[in-house]
């Protein structure tokens, strides 16, 4: 297995899915008409902890090599997608090579490898755009192929099949936590990923909605952090001098949670001001254990890497997979945590493949 950097990244009930109609194709082999159609509004979607239980066992497929563009390695997200791509490259016997660009603030690295990566002629690809447009120029090479495409998480784009979260509902169960555990309401804020990321913009969609649907919280801050810890850290502290009785704080992601921790501590107001990440980092859950985090949302990254690779066997296998592999919008908190991570905080494997 190659393994390369440019420089080193249920809440099942909350998500209907739609598994009805999926069937197997077993004169169908490498010569298949791949459809594009992921990032459709009326994409068919299944969940993805359903996913063996509705297609049976994935085959094996011996021989078969497959080319994974992530958006960085730098990020422990990432690095959880990555460690589910090989984990399911070892089960199913298939070669990948994972690469990304240095940040995911480098869109046009991100295409230049995208398009290195198709020279090689892999036999599918997994992509995990750093925008909706940015490897446009890759998608459309490999459709002209007629190769399919795994979109793993953040930007939609016109893929085969769509393995990520619900980012609105991200922002919707963070809005209802705060809701339940602020019974008296009060003001809260949130921190806000970088501009023009779809997961950004979705994140903060769903959550300022969600928190318009409980009229005793009141939105009083809303401002970037750009995904980036210091960044979350001064604009926190900025802003609790600015409204001193917030009572809780949502972060797009997880290394800003763990930054906007770290303020509130400093400030001397730990246990005072509930804080939710998304993702499911290391860094974070630590900081759930420990009590400097209250929560954090996370579609588990480790089996959206996972399910990328497998449903990729599966299409090239003849398989007919559903457009949209539904991964879960988990809350986890401290009284969780122990159901879906280790004591080294790694996601439990065989909760759902197996």
């Amino acid at each position: 297995m190659a393994y390369t950097n440019t420089t080193s990244r249920l809440r099942v009930s909350a998500i209907a899915a739609l598994a009805c109609g999926v069937a197997l194709f077993a004169s169908h082999s490498f010569a298949a008409d791949y459809t594009y159609n992921s990032d459709k509004p009326e994409a068919k979607q299944i969940v993805g902890a359903e996913l063996s239980k509705t297609l049976g066992a994935a085959p094996k497929k011996e021989g078969v090599k497959i080319g994974v563009v992530l958006k960085s390695l730098t990020n422990q997200y990432w690095q959880g997608i990555a460690k589910g791509v090989e984990a399911a490259a070892k089960d199913l016997g298939v070669e990948v090579t994972i690469q990304a660009a240095n940040s995911e603030a480098d869109p046009t690295q991100q295409l230049t490898i995208a398009q290195t990566m198709i020279g090689r002629n892999f036999d599918a690809y997994v992509l995990s755009p750093v925008s909706v447009s940015n490897l446009t120029p890759a998608v459309r090479e490999l459709q002209s192929r007629n190769v399919p495409i795994a979109n793993a998480d953040d930007a939609r784009i016109a893929a085969t099949v769509y393995i990520g979260p619900n980012h609105e509902l991200n922002g919707v169960v963070a809005a209802d936590y705060m809701a339940e555990h602020l019974p008296d309401g009060g003001e809260v804020a949130q921190i806000e990923g970088q501009a023009g990321s779809s997961a950004a913009i979705l994140r903060i969609k769903g959550f300022k909605e969600g928190i318009a649907k409980h009229a005793n919280l009141k939105l009083v801050a809303s401002v970037p952090g750009n995904w980036d810890g210091t960044q979350a850290y001064n604009a926190t502290q900025t802003i609790l001098r600015k409204n001193p009785d917030i009572k809780a704080i949502y972060a797009n992601n997880d290394t800003m949670a763990v930054g906007v921790a770290k303020a509130v501590t400093d400030m001397g107001l730990t246990g005072k001001i509930i804080v939710i990440g998304t993702d499911g980092i290391p860094a974070a859950l630590d900081g759930i254990k420990n009590g400097t985090i209250t929560a954090t949302v996370t579609p588990l990254p480790y089996y959206q890497g996972y399910w990328s690779v497998e449903s990729l066997v599966r299409l090239l296998g003849g398989q007919q997979v559903p457009d949209w592999i539904v991964a879960p919008a988990q809350l986890i908190t401290k009284d969780n945590m122990t159901e879906f991570f280790d004591d080294k905080y790694e996601v439990k494997e065989g909760l759902y493949n197996k």
